[in-house]
């Protein structure tokens, strides 16, 4: 099983969508998942009331669940948990990040939302220093080689990594929450379904750096 948490000290950064969107991938790909919803504006929650169907499945819980909802995921044969948190740092975010293997960190290159970064560093310094990568989203669709040296500045400047893979400002992203669906849903051979793809795939060539924690921790 695989945990993914969605961290940022912002609201407003696309967090509730890339976690809805990605566990739907993974619905999609065969793969039973979950989403666990620590935000008390229960964004996650209020998709799944909107959609068709039960998969993938969403809980919101407090942040002392979250050990006991893994348990209970791993039991039922969960293969992968996305856990999305408040867009502002505090326990509920340190908590997520202690329990993930990998941490997203959805964030638009500019200034105001970079410039929470450095804070964010600290939490999951405090967190154990789980596997971190920065996700660049709201990207101009027709930014070209912009994306690729946003993200080079920021790697530098703050010494993370970020995802090769970024995220574009597509009505996609906007409209299919609204009716409890996902962008690769809505349209499922654009753009952003393309780059949810993408996305999901990336995290899925980790899964065998986490196979392995996960035997040393048994061990």
């Amino acid at each position: 099983m695989i945990t993914v948490a969605f961290c940022t000290q912002k609201g407003g950064t696309g967090k509730t969508t890339i976690a809805t969107a990605l566990a739907t991938a993974a619905h999609l790909a065969g793969q039973k998942a979950a989403l666990l919803d620590l935000d008390p504006q229960t964004n996650a929650l209020n998709w799944f009331d909107r959609r068709e169907g039960d998969e993938p499945h969403v809980a919101s819980i407090q942040p002392g669940a979250i050990r006991r909802s893994l348990d209970h995921c791993e039991k039922i044969g969960v293969d992968w948990v996305f856990i999305d948190t408040p867009g502002k740092m505090d326990s509920a975010s340190t908590e997520a990040a202690k329990h993930a293997d990998i941490v997203l960190i959805p964030t638009q290159a500019q200034i105001f939302a970079t410039d929470t970064l450095e804070p964010l560093k600290r939490l999951l310094d405090m967190a154990g220093k789980p596997p971190a990568f920065i996700v660049l989203n709201m990207v101009h669709p027709n930014a070209g080689g912009r994306a690729a040296d946003d993200a080079a500045a920021i790697a530098e400047r703050y010494e993370m990594t970020v995802a090769p893979i970024h995220l574009s400002r597509l009505k996609a992203y906007e409209d299919a929450p609204a009716v409890g669906q996902a962008p690769q849903e809505w349209e499922p051979k654009g753009r952003a379904a393309q780059e949810i793809a993408a996305l999901f795939e990336f995290l899925g060539k980790h899964e065998s750096m986490v196979a392995s924690k996960h035997e040393k921790v048994k061990a």
